[in-house]
């Protein structure tokens, strides 16, 4: 069986830019041949992020061009003849004034599909700014971490989610585009962004002030204060300093962990009769110091392989990345593979992004050696096409869902928003997310765009409806663990029987099988599998900063510090939207259905995947310092006038030069900062003396000074994320958030569709309400009303409220 991408030639351009690896990467390991075009100094990630690189561009191949001189763009005209994808991820312009843009290359051949990638979108007021990951999120809000955060002001954590956020998304996106190319014989042009990449990790809190805000309340993004009460997640210290990450998001589960934590008596009080949930914050403060005294007690070896035998304890141990890499389930799961680097050795490093049964991805080369190939694609036919061009990438694609919560319900949201059909099966009480929080609130993002049917999977005559409605699908997707699906009808054996070509999608917490499959997981603990512990916050999280502390001053000093942002869920959802477009794309290119798996844990590798790998001789990730300030002086936040902060990040020797010439034209020319070498060895005095600058003008200042020389600065956003995407009027002329007409809130705004197609537009669905289309979907099937009607009295299906 050929591979997914097997036959189709890619060009990547974009020195430096994470996104653009990893889409490249993606498409690599699917069977494309990846073509990555390097300046003659080398892509920079060889330099600022070497192990990023080895991953990231395993299975390409290196070819040097100068794209600012006539010879290299003539070399990218003669390339891309012969090419099917383009991705490129330049500053907005620099392209087109290259006059290799996607306007110029798609003119030389118009069956290619190019991909672009900026950081704030090609147009608006935020255009200009650098697209560097740090400064996308400082100015998205991510860095705001109000009651989260351990101290007033802008926190830096250095892990790239806008750029994984946007690879992942265009993935999905580029498989779609071919998808209409197959179908009509013609390429478009495809747009992501940083921010919209950034989107995920905003779960529901934007549709809470905008809530507020519609009450008349002063809205706020800080959710820690209004959370107070309850304890969905308690980051557990055992004797050695080793921390556990629980989640305790239903009540058997907090029943559970006290009962192997040893405090059964706390049941029986009635102040926690509702864990985790509680009536004050007092009480649930009580609650978890119960847990931290108990776990204080013994050492990890202790702990461990108890709670490991309770199924219904959901958590895993706070690990690094590599770490990570042996953990029993990644390994059970493919999600660690080996690749030999003839220069570093066996590489131990993520596997691929999912799982397909019939055409399994296998990357086996390492990345390449700078200049290493001849750069020249075969002659080869692109698709006749002759079909009419559809609607939306994916119309005419039909997913069923079946699953709750976030993880893999927003993956599936982001396909429906490319075109896709989906029909979420939900029983009469509807996905619990529909209650978190208000009523409502958390759905408004996973069910945009969606139907909905509220059926009884436990009756005979629910599980032959949701078949029916399965036959004629092209993909049916769940999120619970094996087991569940396969006890209501709905198993991949099942479901082959009565409809051989459809794509089957496991996407559960742990994987398919394995020794932890059947244990639960939530977004905090998947992502502490991972390494976020080690990378978010690694210094306060290693185990000698609390081994000789009291639980007190634990609580005073160090938890306060281990605040991270969530990302478990929204990085699970960003693998699941790119197994689907690979998984859309086979199937509709053979007409073949297959299982394809992918997981919660694999979705956070990946966005760590740049420090999910061990070799010999492996640099340390790079670190922010104990106060989350940044890694280096020149990737930080800091403090302008008038309780301003920024976010500065600096990558070249031209753009210190032109910083320096700008802020004191004497730090070029002092020996300390003359080199780059100079400027990390004596990283504390360049800190002090960009801050001594810095602090004679606000943020906002220094923003538009140091943009205008082409230099990474931005004022760092102290609303928050969710205030940022709710209301600011600059993310509405880029295009990058849009108003909509919410079915039960009336006007609300959220991120815009994250990819831009030029030919077949994405969309923009409203939320669906439980049950809201039983009666459209049971009629296309055949019921008639009066059957629907009995099937509604005996309890079949429930209508919507």
């Amino acid at each position: 069986m050929a591979d997914i991408c097997a036959g189709l030639n890619v060009l990547e351009l974009g020195s430096g830019s994470v996104a653009a690896s990893m889409v490249g990467m993606v498409l690599a390991d699917g069977g494309a041949r990846v073509l990555k075009i390097e300046s003659p100094d080398g892509d920079r990630l060889r330099t600022v992020n070497p192990s990023g690189f080895l991953v990231w561009n395993r299975g390409k191949e290196s070819l040097v061009a100068d794209l600012r001189t006539a010879a290299g763009q003539a070399s990218i005209k003669e390339l891309v003849a012969q090419a099917d994808v383009v991705i490129e991820a330049f500053t907005p312009g620099t392209t087109t004034a290259w006059g290799i843009d996607a306007d110029a290359l798609r003119a030389i051949n118009p069956a290619l599909v190019h991909l672009s990638i900026t950081g704030f979108g090609k147009t608006g007021p935020l255009a200009h700014l650098k697209g560097y990951d740090s400064l996308v999120a400082a100015k998205a809000g991510l860095w705001a971490r109000g009651g989260f955060g351990h101290r007033e002001g802008a926190l830096l954590y250095p892990v790239p989610w806008g750029s994984f956020g946007a690879a992942m998304q265009s993935v999905a996106g580029v498989m779609a585009a071919l998808r209409v190319r197959d179908l009509t014989g013609r390429g478009q042009a495809l747009d992501a962004n940083l921010v919209s990449g950034l989107d995920p990790l905003d779960y529901f809190v934007s549709t809470i002030v905008q809530l507020a805000a519609k009450k008349g309340g002063a809205p706020s993004g800080d959710m820690r204060a209004s959370m107070s009460a309850s304890r969905f997640g308690v980051l557990l210290v055992t004797k050695d300093g080793r921390f556990m990450q629980t989640s305790t998001m239903l009540p058997h589960q907090g029943k559970a962990l006290c009962e192997v934590t040893g405090v059964t008596h706390a049941l029986a009080d009635p102040r926690f009769a509702k864990l985790p949930i509680f009536d004050s914050a007092d009480d649930a403060q009580e609650w978890e110091d119960m847990m931290l005294e108990a776990t204080r007690e013994h050492d990890l070896d202790y702990w461990l392989p108890r709670f490991l035998a309770s199924p219904d304890i959901a958590f895993e141990v706070a690990v690094t990345s590599e770490e990570g890499l042996d953990h029993p389930q990644f390994i059970h799961n493919g999600d660690v593979i080996t690749i030999d680097d003839p220069v570093h050795g066996p590489i131990r490093q993520v596997g691929p992004v999912c799982h397909p049964r019939t055409t399994p991805m296998h990357p086996t080369r390492s990345a390449p050696r700078l200049g290493e190939h001849d750069g020249t694609f075969a002659a080869h036919a692109f698709p006749a096409g002759g079909q009419p061009t559809p609607a939306h990438p994916f119309t005419g694609v039909t997913i069923v869902e079946f699953g709750y919560f976030y993880a893999m319900p927003y993956g599936v949201a982001m396909a429906a928003s490319m075109g896709a059909r989906v029909i979420k099966l939900e029983d009469g009480n509807g996905d619990p997310h529909r209650s978190s929080f208000g009523p409502e609130v958390a759905s408004n993002k996973t069910t945009a765009g969606k139907e909905s049917v509220s059926v009884n999977l436990r009756t005979p005559e629910g599980r032959k409806l949701a078949q029916e409605i399965i036959a004629t699908a092209d993909v049916f997707l769940t999120g619970f663990r094996t087991g569940v699906a396969e006890k209501l009808g709905l198993g991949y054996e099942d479901l082959r029987a009565i409809n051989p070509r459809l794509v089957y999608v496991h996407a559960g917490g742990y994987g398919t099988d394995g020794p932890y499959a059947h244990r639960a997981l939530y977004a905090q603990a998947a992502q502490a599998a991972a390494g976020s512990f080690g990378r978010q916050v690694g210094y306060w999280s290693a185990p000698e900063q609390n081994a000789d502390m009291s639980v007190i001053e634990m609580q005073a000093v160090v938890l306060p510090r281990l605040g991270q942002v969530t990302d478990g869920d929204s990085n699970a959802a960003l693998a699941v939207v790119a197994a689907l477009g690979l998984a859309i794309y086979h199937q509709q290119r053979t007409g073949e259905g297959q299982f394809v798996s992918t997981s919660m844990i694999a979705g956070n590798a990946w966005a760590y995947s740049d420090d999910f790998c061990s070799y010999a001789g492996k640099p340390p990730a790079q670190l922010c310092d104990d106060e989350y300030f940044g890694t280096s002086a020149l990737e930080r936040v800091y403090t302008g006038a008038e309780g301003s902060w920024l976010c500065l990040v600096v990558r070249t020797d031209g753009e210190f030069a032109r910083m320096a010439g700008v802020l004191n034209p004497s730090l070029a020319a002092d020996d300390r900062f003359s080199t780059a070498t100079a400027r990390a060895a004596n990283d504390g005095a360049l800190i002090s003396e960009l801050q001594k600058a810095f602090s004679t003008r606000t943020a906002k200042e220094w923003e538009a000074t140091l943009s205008a020389v082409r230099v990474g600065c931005v004022e760092a956003d102290l609303r928050g994320q969710p205030m940022v995407t709710s209301f600011e009027p600059a993310l509405r002329e880029a295009g990058l958030t849009i108003a909509f007409d919410h079915p039960f809130y009336g006007e609300m705004v959220r991120a815009a569709p994250p990819i831009t197609f030029s030919e077949t537009p994405s969309r923009v669905g409203l939320p669906a309400a439980r049950g809201q289309h039983n009666r459209s979907v049971l009629t296309e099937i055949g019921y008639d009303s009066a059957t629907i009607d009995a099937l509604e009295a005996s309890g079949v299906i429930t209508p919507p409220v």
